[in-house]
């Protein structure tokens, strides 16, 4: 990363800079052959030149080169910065000319260049492109880098990084604020481990809920310590409806700002959400199950699963989950087999009929409760929910 200050809080957006930079060069296949530019390490909205100064010194160290994509206003652009140039003592003017007309020729162009160049030519920052398939980097200069990110994490997770402007909460406390919001929204019963996280956010990429959240510097550091897979981080634009100026056939309000998290949980983080939840809702667990009666004690309600004890596939269900122990999941031959359907039997029965069974609990649950996931079940294993049973069982 080679930061100026490597022991000083960054922001969100200052973080994004850089591991999306990391990520882009080094985490591409050879099939690649992409190009990005400095917008494309933002988040929020700000300057483009703020992205290349941070990562300036990075791209100087890695000795990588660029194009200069001849693009919007590219040659109103060049002309102005070779008058620009003129205006300088001679030394420095040869100098320039010389980048100048390198870059009319298309020749690929160091970052020094482009950093000398900039002082008269600021909006070249926008025509930078970056091809990673290109760069052949020493391993031991991608060490370099990653070793300084790890440290920089490392220190964010240990509270060790000093802040000036702004506060921000501890790492604990940051990975509170992510599993509430991860809770809130019912991540985990909706959409399984592999889900997206929307949050507003305002330019400087700072969530309107929660300012003193670092979600991006978070995730990051989760995903060090095992906890999940950071799929991609990205931002949009949404305008509402009605910011539609009909006459002028343009947007007569400022858009909202989103930002958006795709991650892969792993089962530790899973198990730490749940005890969260348990923790915060002590009187949501199961209590007892009578399998005569078909009545289910859960979340301090009685939940009749079926008519004066009639077997119902609901009631098998339950009685056989509630046989595992663990949190395991119970696979639908091992269920079809308990209820004492053989092999070839399985094999003429209903299509999905342990899952419609466990819809059927949910269901009944629901009506009671307001929980949906009591049981959770797809088209090939079913587990009564982790969070909702007792930390003892």
């Amino acid at each position: 990363m080679i930061l100026k200050s490597p022991d000083k809080h960054l922001t969100d957006q200052e973080f994004f800079t850089h591991i999306k930079f990391f990520n882009l060069i080094f985490n591409h296949t050879e099939e690649d052959n992409d190009t990005f530019g400095l917008t494309d390490l933002e988040i929020g909205s700000e300057e483009v030149g703020s992205a290349y100064i941070r990562i300036e010194m990075e791209g100087k160290v890695l000795e990588i080169s660029v194009d200069i994509d001849k693009g919007y206003k590219f040659d109103e652009e060049l002309a102005k910065a070779k008058i620009e140039a003129e205006k300088k003592p001679a030394k420095e003017k040869d100098k320039l000319i010389k980048i100048l007309s390198d870059i009319r020729a298309g020749k690929k162009m160091k970052l020094q260049e482009i950093s000398t160049v900039s002082w008269i030519w600021y909006e070249i920052y926008n025509h930078i492109r970056f091809t990673p398939i290109e760069y052949k980097v020493p391993e031991e200069i991608k060490t370099i880098l990653l070793t300084e990110i790890n440290k920089y994490l490392d220190s964010f997770i240990n509270d060790k990084l000093a802040i000036a402007k702004q506060n921000y909460y501890k790492f604990e406390a940051q990975k509170r604020i992510l599993i509430k919001l991860i809770e809130e929204d019912k991540k985990i019963s909706q959409y399984g481990n592999n889900f997206i996280i929307k949050e507003k956010i305002d330019s400087k990429c700072v969530l309107e809920r929660a300012s003193d959240f670092c979600i991006i510097q978070t995730v990051y550091a989760l995903q060090k310590l095992g906890y999940l897979t950071v799929v991609d981080v990205w931002d949009e634009l949404k305008y509402q409806k009605d910011n539609f100026d009909r006459e002028k056939l343009d947007y007569n309000k400022e858009p909202a700002r989103y930002i958006h998290v795709n991650l892969i949980l792993e089962d530790t983080f899973i198990e730490e959400i749940n005890a969260s939840y348990k923790k915060n809702n002590p009187s949501n667990v199961f209590e007892k199950y009578d399998a005569k009666k078909g009545v289910l004690k859960f979340a301090s309600k009685e939940i009749e699963l079926s008519k004066k004890g009639k077997e119902t596939d609901a009631v098998l269900l339950l009685t056989t989950l509630l046989k595992e122990k663990t949190i395991e999941w119970k696979h639908n031959d091992e269920i079809l087999n308990d209820w004492g359907y053989t092999d070839a039997d399985i094999k003429n029965l209903p299509k999905n009929k342990v899952y419609f069974a466990g819809q059927k609990v949910n269901n009944a649950v629901a009506l009671k409760t307001q929980i949906e996931d009591f049981v959770e079940c797809n088209t090939t294993k079913a587990r009564i929910n982790p969070k909702y049973r007792k930390v003892d069982e």
